[in-house]
């Protein structure tokens, strides 16, 4: 049964109702809980439940598990209603990743710093905690990092993409003057699409050969250069003469507009931004080699660098797990899938915030 116009609304208001009521238990209760165990650890409560009669340890327990409770199930909660409510906001995917490597290792790390591993050396309630602060971090790790390389997927496949979101010609124009004006990369100003026959005689960009956003003059920033193009056929004529010098346009131009007006001028002018296009569609392609090249260079000492990063944290989370040498686990038997696929990772990332960066230069700060 196909659903009507107003019961989609409806569904969506419905929606948006559950998830931000998701939001909002979710993060207290994960925030609250977080805090609590932590006031635990740091509080030095730990420790002291060993000196304490069973009654008040047996209330340090419970107050533990209702806490670990509400960080879990609160951060669950949080993360499906924030994916739910913004499945394509960017920032969502870096800060659950933020967030989640600051718990699942950041935390655990501030454990080992300060705190001495003979006070909480095989306490059952310490292993816990960590372990709930570790389940939270994963729970936002795991979306966070989806996002992040969704994102970082679709930035590199619409780079690689060249958008061509060009209007429909009309059919009347002159077959012989689109032939004659192919697009060219780096154009000048009056080899693009903009540029017209009889705007171009008084043009002063196609006067001293240079495009118009180098002389901070032309057709799109200026309206002397299109009254004078409007004008040009009625120089012969008595009322074309005395329309032409109400304007003024029979004396020289004198441009009183400072340098840095000239540049924001040019900056919301439609060619200027078609040249800015072509260069990013130019220097795109760059990003690539210019990321897996130096990788390739330095596979080694890289390979080698990020394998001794994973190894110390598998050595401090067996350490705060109190994992036993006996496991079945053995970090030697998956260190170089792991190093593959975090290269594989940091490389997308890279290529992915290189070309967030060459967008900001080029279309935000128009270099």
């Amino acid at each position: 049964m196909r659903v009507s116009t107003h019961g989609k609304s409806q569904i969506i208001a419905i929606v948006d109702q559950l998830t931000g009521l998701g939001m909002k238990t979710g993060l207290a209760s994960a925030v609250s809980g977080l805090v609590f165990l932590l006031v635990i650890v740091w509080g030095g409560h730990i420790s002291v439940a060993t000196k304490v009669g069973a009654h008040e340890k047996a209330y340090l327990e419970q107050g533990v598990a209702l806490a670990t409770r509400m960080l879990v199930i609160g951060a669950l909660v949080a993360v499906i209603s924030l994916v739910i409510r913004f499945p394509r906001e960017a920032i969502l995917g870096q800060a659950l990743l933020l967030a989640g490597v600051s718990l699942y290792f950041g935390v655990p790390l501030a454990f080992g710093w300060t705190i001495e591993p003979s006070a909480v050396s095989g306490n059952a309630t310490f292993t816990s905690i960590v372990r709930a602060i570790r389940s939270a971090g994963g729970i936002l790790l795991l979306p966070g990092l989806t996002l992040v390389l969704r994102d970082a997927i679709l930035r590199i496949w619409i780079g690689l993409s060249v958008r061509r979101v060009l209007a429909r010609r009309q059919a009347e124009k002159d077959e012989q003057l689109r032939k004659r004006r192919l697009p060219k990369l780096l154009a000048h100003c009056w080899d693009m699409e903009f540029c017209r026959d009889f705007v171009r005689k008084v043009c002063p960009a196609w006067e001293a050969r240079k495009s118009c956003w180098r002389i901070k003059r032309g057709c799109y920033c200026e309206e002397r250069t299109i009254l004078l193009a409007m004008t040009a056929e009625g120089r012969n004529n008595e009322y074309g003469q005395g329309f032409i010098k109400a304007l003024g346009l029979d004396k020289p131009a004198k441009s009183q507009l400072s340098q840095k007006l000239k540049r924001e001028r040019c900056r919301r002018c439609a060619i200027y931004a078609e040249h800015q296009r072509q260069k990013y569609q130019v220097l795109s392609p760059v990003v690539f080699p210019a990321i897996l090249l130096p990788l390739y260079a330095f596979y080694g000492p890289i390979s080698s660098r990020v394998a001794t990063v994973l190894e110390k944290a598998d050595r401090f989370l067996s350490f705060m797990t109190y994992r036993q040498a006996g496991d079945l686990y053995a970090f030697d038997t998956s260190a170089p899938t792991l190093t593959v696929l975090a290269i594989v990772w940091l490389t997308i990332i890279a290529i992915s915030y290189a070309l967030r960066i060459l967008e900001y230069l080029v279309f935000e700060l128009k270099v």
